[in-house]
C-alpha cells in the first residue's frame, strides 16, 4: 500500500515517538519485536496515533511505524513516552540498545496541551542527553545543540535541572521552556514529524511487546 496521501502530518495532543537512524523499516520492526503488523494509509495512521494517545486503557499497546524519512524510521505511540513513569526506564534502556545497533536512536514527547516536553538522544550505546520537563530530577547528560543555544540565549549558563525551582529564571524558563520543545530538538537532531514532508512507502500499524 503506498502513501500518496502522506500530506497528513503526524500530530496528536500528546505525541511520543522513537527515531532510529535507518532506512530499513523491516529491520527496525524486527529489533523492536513488533507483532500483528498491517499496512495503513497515512490519513488513517495519523488518526489512530491521536486515538491511541487518548486511550487510557490500551495506550501502550499500539504503535505506528513510518517508512524512511530523510534517513530515519519513526515509531510513534505512547509506548515510547518518556514522561510516563511506567515507561521511562524501559524505553530509556531500549533506546540505548537500539543506538548500539543502529548508531543513533532518539525519543521524544511533545504536548500540544502544555503538559511538558521530553527527549532522549543516544549514540553508539551511550545516552548523551535525557530531559523530561515534568521530572527534571531524571535528567541525564549535558544540554547540547539547540537546547544549549536556547538556554544560553535565555541566560541559563548551566543545566536547567540544576536551577532552584524558586528562582525567577527557572520559573520564566518553565513557563515556555524558552521555545525549546521536543519538536525543536527533533528538528535539530533528526526528524520533526509534525513538519515532515511527503514520503513514499508503507505506514505500518503494529502491536508493541509487553515488558512486564
Amino acid at each position: 500500500m503506498g502513501t500518496t496521501d502522506s500530506a497528513s502530518l503526524i500530530r496528536a495532543c500528546w505525541l511520543s515517538w522513537l527515531a532510529v537512524e535507518s532506512t530499513d523499516q523491516a529491520e527496525v520492526v524486527k529489533a523492536l519485536r513488533l507483532a500483528d503488523i498491517r499496512e495503513t494509509t497515512w490519513t488513517d495512521g495519523v488518526e489512530l496515533i491521536d486515538e491511541v494517545a487518548h486511550d487510557e486503557e490500551e495506550s501502550f499497546s499500539t504503535v505506528i511505524v513510518t517508512p524512511p524519512i530523510q534517513g530515519w524510521i519513526l515509531v510513534v505511540g505512547p509506548y515510547f513516552g518518556l514522561p510516563y513513569p511506567q515507561q521511562t526506564a524501559h524505553v530509556t534502556d531500549l533506546c540505548r540498545h537500539l543506538s548500539a545497533h543502529f548508531g543513533k536512536a532518539q525519543l521524544f514527547f511533545h504536548s500540544e496541551q502544555n503538559d511538558g516536553e521530553a527527549w532522549l538522544i543516544a549514540e553508539g550505546g551511550q545516552i548523551l542527553r535525557r530531559w523530561i520537563s515534568e521530572h527534571p530530577g531524571l535528567a541525564l547528560g549535558e544540554p547540547f545543540g539547540v537546547e544549549r543555544r536556547l538556554l544560553d540565549a535565555f541566560g541559563i549558563t548551566g543545566k536547567p535541572e540544576d536551577l532552584d525551582p524558586s528562582n525567577d529564571l527557572a520559573g520564566d524558563w518553565a513557563a515556555t521552556w524558552g521555545d525549546c520543545w521536543a519538536t525543536t530538538v527533533a528538528e535539530d537532531c533528526s526528524i520533526n514529524p509534525t513538519t515532515a514532508t511527503a514520503v513514499t512507502g508503507s505506514l505500518l500499524v503494529a502491536a508493541a511487546p509487553s515488558f512486564e
